[in-house]
């Protein structure tokens, strides 16, 4: 799998859960599920860092997308290290099916979540995001990065869209009860398995 079928799986799954739960309800389900998705990432993460700092952040990171699917550029600052993302490939995903407010759960929780659960001094502001309708994203960490270490370390932690797809249907389905789980898990199914019909997630 690629991000395209992360991407579609998280806004299928919002969107059921908010029909089945409801506004209220499934607002805070999201966040929750998402939340707890990230820190486990970032608690992964931090697994493979040596000394649990900026750099080690960067280089420990899970995933690596198709040449041309994302577009960003990182700054090395004194006192900040920013990214800037000028094509998102969720975001292209959720646009397509029609699904950018579901998706944009994503943004709101996900890159803060992965910090909380990395669990280092630093701290992340996300001024703008694609998704929540700015023309980029911007993600400022108030801690410097060595740029030669970061670009010239191999990373040897990338995992595949398998595993990251199958920890997400995980984390939302261990928020819901029974009977929710059952029918997000149903509907969600059908519409992943009509999309992508060559894929064993369900």
């Amino acid at each position: 799998m690629e991000i395209r079928h992360h991407a579609y799986l998280y806004a299928i799954l919002c969107k059921a859960i908010l029909e089945e739960a409801g506004e209220e309800k499934g607002e805070k389900l999201i966040r929750i599920f998402t939340q707890n998705y990230g820190i486990a990432r970032g608690r992964r993460m931090k697994e493979h860092s040596p000394d649990g700092g900026m750099n080690d952040f960067f280089i420990a990171g899970e995933w690596k997308g198709k040449e041309g699917e994302n577009l960003s550029s990182l700054s090395y600052e004194k006192d900040r290290t920013v990214s800037r993302v000028t094509k998102c490939a969720w975001y292209d995903t959720w646009k397509d099916y029609g699904m950018i407010k579901e998706g944009s759960h994503y943004c709101r929780y996900i890159d803060r979540a992965i910090c909380e659960g990395y669990g280092s001094d630093f701290s992340l502001e996300v001024p703008e995001a694609i998704g929540l309708g700015s023309a980029r994203c911007i993600f400022i960490w108030n801690a410097p990065a060595d740029q030669k270490k970061v670009e010239e370390t191999r990373r040897d932690h990338i995992l595949s869209f398998d595993f990251h797809c199958r920890e997400l249907l995980k984390h939302a389905l261990a928020v819901l009860d029974e009977d929710l789980r059952k029918a997000v898990y149903e509907k969600c199914r059908a519409q992943f398995e009509e999309e992508f019909p060559d894929t064993d997630l369900f």
